[in-house]
C-alpha cells in the first residue's frame, strides 16, 4: 500500500510538477508615456485602462492578466492597512501645517492633493483625528475591513469607469478618489488567453513611495520582472534620460536581486508629428519619400513617410543610446542587442487612419507576448510529459519481486547510493567555493564601506546647497527609517548608500554564483545543479536490456530532473531574499538611531538630527557591516545547506520505492503509454 500511496502522490503532484509563477513583464515609463494606452491597444481594449490624468504622485501598481474563469472584466484592489494610512497621514498633515521657511513647496503640493484627492477640498484643514473617522471610508467599507475590493463588469467601459478612482487623479471628483489608500490593482481580461494566460503585465510607477507597504510591494515587483519595458514618446525616446535612469537606479532589484532576464525600448505616440517641421528638421522633400503634393491622399501619405522615417531614426538612435548604458548591461550581462518597438496606440484603433495596423507595431508587441507565453507553455508541457513517463516506468517496473530480482535491485541501489554520496560531495565543495569566494568579496567591500560611511552620511544629510527644505527632506528621511523623496522624485536611500561599497564588490561574484537563466555560469549554483547526476550513461547502458531495472532508472532519472527543476526555482526565490540581506541589516542596525533623530524638532533640530546619525555611524560602523556580512553569509549557508538536503532526502526515498520495496503493483502493461510519452518528449524537445 505504501508503494500505492507513492504513485498516487506522484500523479496527483503532476500538474504542478516544477510549477513557477507566471512570467512578469515590467512596464516602465513616466507618467505621459502612453502606457496605459499601450497596454489598451495590446488587449484590443481602448478605453479599459484609464489614461491621460495620471497624477505623478501616485504610486498604485496596476497588474493585468488574462481571466480564463469566464468573459467578464474583473479587478482585485488591494488597499494598504487602515493603521499605514494613518501614519501616513500623519506624515501628510504635518507638511501641511508646516509654515516655515524651509517648507518644501513640492511636499506640500503632494500632500495637499493626497489628503483632497481621498476626503475632498473642503476637509484639507481638518485635523488628524477628524481624518480618521470610518466615515470618511464609506465608499470603500473593505479598506476598514482590511479585505480587498471585488470589482466585475461585462463591459469594458463600464468597467473602466468602476476602477478609474482607485488608479488615477481627477481634479473634478476631489473626495471620491481612493487612489491614496491603494497598493495595487489587478486586473484580469477575458479574450486574450493565447498570448497573456501566463503572463502578467505590471504597470509600475516610476519609483516607490514613502509608504512602506507599497514600497515593498514596489520592490517585490521589480524582483519578479522577468522582462522589463521602457516606454517613452517617440519625440523623447533619446533625450529622455528619465526612462533610462528609472531602469538604472532599479537594476540591482530586478538582476542580482530579481530576475530579470532582458530589457525591451517602446517608443509610444508615433503619429505624435508634424510633417512640415520634421522635414524641415532632417532637411528632407518630398522627392527623398517618393511622393509629390499631385498624388491622391498626399497630406496622409508624406504624414506616414514621416512617421515611418522617425520610426527608423528612433530605432537606431535608441540603440546607440543603449550602448551607453553601462551600469543596466553590467548588470544584465547583456550585449548591445536591444529589441526596440515603435508603436502607436491610437493609430492601432483607428482602422481608417493612415498606418496599417502591422505598421503600429502593436501586433509584434502582441507576437513577443505570445512568445513568452507559448516558452512558459511548453516547459510546463515538457516537465508533465517527463514526469508521466517517469510514473509509467515505475508502473511498468513493479511487476516482478522475486529473490534474483531484489538482489539485482539492491546492488542497483547500493551503486547509485555511492554514486549519491560522491555526487553531494562535489557539490559541497561547490557550495564551499561560493561561501568562500562571497565571503571574501564582502570582506573587502565591509572594510570600503566603514572607511567610507561617514562621508556617505554628510553626503546625504548635509544641505549641499542654499535651497530651502531640507529640513523637511531630511525629517522625511528620518521618519520613514531612512528612505525619502526628493522634489523631482528622485529617492534617498541613506541605508542604501551605506551598504552600496559591499554591493559593488560583490556584484560580479553573486552574478556568477546566481545568474539569470541565459548567462549561466560554470561556477554558478544553476550549472552545478545541472551536472549533477546519481546515474551515467554507462549504467543506463549496462541495465538497458533489464525489463525492470531499465524502467527503474527511467524512472529515476525523471525524478532526479524533477527535483533540479524545483530547486533551480527555490534558489531563484531565495537568492531574492540573501541579496536583501544587506539592507535589511543595515537598515535593523539603523532603526533606533532614526526614530531618535525623528523625536527632535523646533529651533536647531536639524543639526541635533545630524549629530545623532553621525554619531550612531561612527560609533556602529566596526560592527555594524561585519553584521550585515554574517547575515549574508549565513542566509546563503542555509540556502547552499538546504540543496544538499533536499537532495538527498528526495533521491534516497525515490530509490528506496522503486529498488528496495519488495511491494509489486497490479499486473499492468502500460509500454504503448511509455512509447507514446517517449514519443511527445521527442516532440517537445524537437
Amino acid at each position: 500500500m505504501k508503494l500505492m500511496d507513492y504513485v498516487r502522490d506522484n500523479i496527483s503532484k503532476l500538474e504542478k510538477r516544477g510549477i513557477k509563477k507566471k512570467t512578469t513583464v515590467g512596464v516602465f515609463g513616466k507618467t505621459g508615456a502612453g502606457k496605459s494606452s499601450l497596454i489598451n491597444a495590446i488587449l484590443g481594449e481602448k478605453h479599459l485602462l484609464p489614461s491621460g490624468t495620471l497624477c505623478a504622485c501616485t504610486s498604485v501598481i496596476i497588474q493585468v492578466e488574462a481571466n480564463i474563469s469566464d468573459f467578464n472584466y474583473k479587478a482585485e484592489i488591494e488597499f494598504i492597512s487602515k493603521e499605514e494610512w494613518k501614519d501616513e497621514l500623519k506624515r501628510l498633515h504635518k507638511d501641511l501645517t508646516d509654515d516655515s521657511e524651509e517648507r518644501d513647496s513640492a511636499v506640500y503640493r503632494t500632500a495637499k492633493q493626497k489628503i483632497a484627492a481621498l476626503y475632498g477640498k473642503e476637509t484639507v484643514s481638518k485635523n488628524l483625528e477628524n481624518l480618521m473617522k470610518d466615515d470618511h471610508f464609506t465608499g470603500i467599507p473593505e479598506f476598514l475591513k482590511s479585505k480587498p475590493k471585488m470589482i466585475t463588469c461585462e463591459k469594458a467601459t463600464d468597467f473602466s469607469d468602476e476602477i478609474r478612482c482607485y488608479v488615477q487623479h481627477d481634479d473634478s471628483s476631489p473626495g471620491r478618489c481612493y487612489w491614496p489608500v491603494v497598493k495595487s490593482v489587478t486586473i484580469k481580461v477575458p479574450n486574450c488567453e493565447d498570448f497573456l494566460k501566463n503572463i502578467v503585465l505590471v504597470d509600475l510607477p516610476g519609483t516607490g513611495d514613502y509608504n512602506k507597504s507599497r514600497d515593498q510591494m514596489w520592490r517585490s515587483k521589480l524582483k519578479d520582472c522577468s522582462t522589463v519595458w521602457i516606454v517613452s514618446t517617440s519625440d523623447r525616446a533619446v533625450s529622455d534620460r528619465n526612462a533610462w535612469e528609472i531602469v538604472s537606479r532599479s537594476i540591482r532589484d530586478m538582476a542580482q536581486g530579481g530576475e530579470c532576464r532582458s530589457i525591451t525600448f517602446i517608443c509610444t505616440k508615433t503619429d505624435d508629428i508634424d510633417p512640415e517641421e520634421y522635414m524641415r528638421l532632417k532637411k528632407l522633400k518630398d522627392e527623398d519619400f517618393r511622393i509629390t503634393p499631385q498624388v491622391s491622399q498626399y497630406k496622409d501619405k508624406r504624414k506616414t513617410a514621416c512617421i515611418l522615417h522617425r520610426n527608423g531614426v528612433a530605432k537606431e538612435d535608441v540603440k546607440r543610446s543603449f550602448k551607453e548604458q553601462h551600469n543596466i548591461k553590467r548588470h544584465l550581462k547583456c550585449d548591445d542587442n536591444l529589441p526596440v518597438f515603435t508603436v502607436s496606440s491610437k493609430e492601432f484603433f483607428n482602422k481608417d487612419g493612415i498606418l496599417t495596423e502591422e505598421q503600429t507595431e502593436i501586433p509584434k508587441l502582441k507576437d513577443l507576448l505570445r512568445t513568452y507565453n507559448n516558452n512558459y507553455t511548453n516547459e510546463r508541457a515538457s516537465q508533465y510529459i517527463s514526469g508521466a513517463h517517469g510514473i509509467l516506468s515505475l508502473i511498468q517496473g513493479s511487476k516482478k519481486s522475486d529473490t534474483e530480482m531484489m538482489t539485482e535491485k539492491t546492488t542497483l541501489y547500493e551503486e547509485l547510493k555511492k554514486n549519491l554520496d560522491n555526487q553531494l560531495e562535489n557539490l559541497r565543495e561547490n557550495c564551499r567555493q561560493i561561501r568562500s569566494s562571497l565571503g571574501e568579496h564582502l570582506s573587502k567591500g565591509a572594510r570600503v564601506s566603514e572607511e567610507k560611511c561617514a562621508a556617505t552620511t554628510k553626503e546625504i544629510i548635509m544641505n549641499h546647497t542654499d535651497g530651502r527644505g531640507f529640513h523637511r527632506t531630511l525629517t522625511a528621511l528620518c521618519e520613514n527609517d531612512g528612505v525619502c523623496m526628493s522634489k523631482n522624485g528622485e529617492t534617498r536611500n541613506l541605508n542604501m548608500s551605506l551598504i552600496k561599497p559591499m554591493l559593488d564588490h560583490i556584484d560580479e561574484t553573486f552574478n556568477d554564483f546566481f545568474p539569470v537563466q541565459r548567462n549561466v555560469t560554470e561556477r554558478s549554483l544553476h550549472a552545478n545543479i545541472d551536472m549533477f547526476t546519481i546515474i551515467p550513461k554507462n549504467l543506463i547502458t549496462e541495465y538497458s536490456k533489464s525489463p525492470v531495472l531499465s524502467h527503474m532508472l527511467k524512472f529515476l532519472q525523471t525524478e532526479e530532473e524533477k527535483l533540479k527543476t524545483e530547486l533551480k526555482l527555490e534558489i531563484v526565490e531565495r537568492k531574492k531574499e540573501i541579496y536583501e540581506t544587506l539592507l535589511k541589516s543595515i537598515s535593523t542596525t539603523m532603526q533606533p538611531c532614526y526614530q531618535n533623530a525623528a523625536a527632535h524638532s523646533g529651533k536647531g533640530s536639524m543639526r541635533k538630527k545630524q549629530e545623532i546619525l553621525l554619531n550612531h555611524i561612527e560609533s556602529s560602523k566596526s560592527e555594524m557591516f561585519q553584521k550585515a556580512k554574517t547575515e549574508m553569509l549565513d542566509e546563503l549557508y542555509e540556502t547552499l545547506n538546504y540543496t544538499m538536503k533536499k537532495i538527498r532526502k528526495t533521491l534516497t526515498e525515490s530509490m528506496e520505492y522503486s529498488l528496495c520495496s519488495a511491494s509489486t503493483l497490479p499486473y499492468m502493461d502500460v509500454s504503448k503509454e511509455i512509447e507514446k510519452m517517449e514519443e511527445l518528449k521527442r516532440f517537445t524537445q524537437d
